[in-house]
């Protein structure tokens, strides 16, 4: 079985990403990617079972940290807004 390395390779940079202004575009690369690879798969009729399972918990990844990114930017944006009534 041939995997794809470089969308494992970008899903990594992005969960590893330290740096709240690269992080969007990091899993934005990512998804991408693994977009990229699941219409491949699919188009070769490619029954990857393990691959298409760590494409599919690694979309689910993404989206968890892209969610936090959220919150967290959200409370940052909130605690300014409080800093300034006071």
């Amino acid at each position: 079985m041939s995997m794809n390395v470089d969308w494992r390779e970008l899903y990594h940079a992005a969960m590893l990403e330290l740096r709240p202004e690269d992080l969007r575009q990091r899993i934005d690369d990512a998804e991408k990617a693994i977009q990229q690879r699941i219409a491949e798969l699919r188009q070769d009729d490619s029954n990857s079972g393990e691959e298409s399972r760590a494409l599919d918990d690694a979309l689910r990844g993404l989206r968890v940290v892209a969610g936090m990114e959220c919150r967290s930017a959200q409370s940052t944006l909130s605690g300014l807004g409080q800093d300034e009534a006071t």
